[in-house]
């Protein structure tokens, strides 16, 4: 009698397998790397006063986030710039034709951080869907985020950096996909098998170095926070952004914690394409040391308060609004 051969093993459940097996086998270097970390990450807190109200309540400076979308904006762009010289009006101008080109209602709100090198100046005389805001004094990219995301009207809202390294164009597909899916967050993702990265060999180190720290420490699903191009859908943001702290490089970090922890799992990783910066680099080595010390305080803020789980007191709550899931 012929023993029929045993059938293959689906390729799919055996990557899961090997997946599950890397995870608990992975389990004790993670716990021995995450006690520390929450520990460290406590004692930045209380040196930075935890409980103490931010030093800029974006609620108080403006509050069209938390109105209905205006429905002729379907897109509110951020872009946040420091010094950027001679990069920012190119970037800026390459927006909106892209944007103008596919049909998209919308507006950009480019934020000063403080500039000292006049370059808000390089943006006098944009078409009126450009507005600039000029803070006052340096806040760090996510200060900067806070600033424009309160005074969105878009019923997506999107940040992209202004220095040239990414593509403003790339919106218009991440909007399309946005429509499709109604998803909560769509954002650029570096690791995607289509992605292409210009970037400079310290800059790819520091980067896979950040990643595989957020990796362990958070869990969030999401393989790399901190590519510069993000749409996240309005009431999503109106519901989040007053429970974020982080006003500089951890600000992309933050948003993806306070959202998984706030229950938020919809999130879609796009493919982006990243150029050679057309102004300086912004990574040092204090940058980086503050960022992790960031992180950490972003890993003790979730695990040892309620922060990013309750609306604080005083918070706007957003108005009822239209779906936002559009037809594509």
């Amino acid at each position: 009698m012929t023993t029929a051969a045993p059938a293959p093993r689906d390729p799919g459940a055996r990557r899961k397998a090997a997946t599950t097996t890397l995870r608990y086998v992975a389990l004790p270097f993670r716990l021995l790397v995450l006690l520390p970390a929450m520990l460290v990450g406590r004692t930045l807190l209380r040196r930075r006063a935890v409980d103490a109200a931010p030093s800029v309540v974006v609620w108080n400076e403006a509050d069209r986030l938390w109105e209905p979308a205006n429905t002729e904006i379907e897109l509110s762009v951020i872009m946040p710039f420091y010094n950027p010289g001679d990069a920012l009006a190119p970037t800026v101008r390459r927006a909106h034709e892209a944007l103008t080109e596919a049909g998209v209602g919308f507006e950009i709100i480019a934020v000063s951080d403080g500039s000292t090198d006049g370059s808000e100046h390089t943006l006098d005389g944009m078409p009126a869907e450009v507005q600039v805001v000029v803070l006052p004094a340096n806040r760090g990219k996510g200060g900067a985020l806070h600033a424009g995301f309160a005074r969105a009207r878009g019923s997506w809202l999107g940040f992209v950096d202004s220095d040239g390294d990414i593509d403003p164009a790339h919106l218009v597909e991440y909007v399309r996909v946005a429509r499709r899916g109604g998803y909560d967050i769509v954002f650029a993702n570096k690791k995607h098998t289509d992605s292409q990265s210009a970037a400079s060999p310290f800059r790819k180190l520091v980067s896979f170095g950040f990643s595989s720290i957020v990796g362990t420490l958070f869990s969030l699903g999401v393989n790399d926070t901190q590519t510069g191009c993000k749409l996240v859908r309005r009431d999503v943001m109106a519901d989040l952004l007053p429970r974020m702290h982080e006003t500089r490089f951890a600000f992309d970090l933050e948003l993806f914690v306070t959202a998984v922890t706030a229950g938020y799992r919809d999130l879609r990783a796009q493919p982006v394409r990243l150029e050679a910066r057309m102004s300086g680099s912004t990574v040092s080595s204090s940058s980086i040391v503050r960022t992790l010390k960031d992180a950490l305080s972003v890993l003790a803020r979730r695990h040892y308060t309620d922060t990013y789980t309750t609306t604080p007191e005083g918070a706007p709550v957003a108005r009822p609004t239209a779906d936002l899931s559009l037809a594509a």
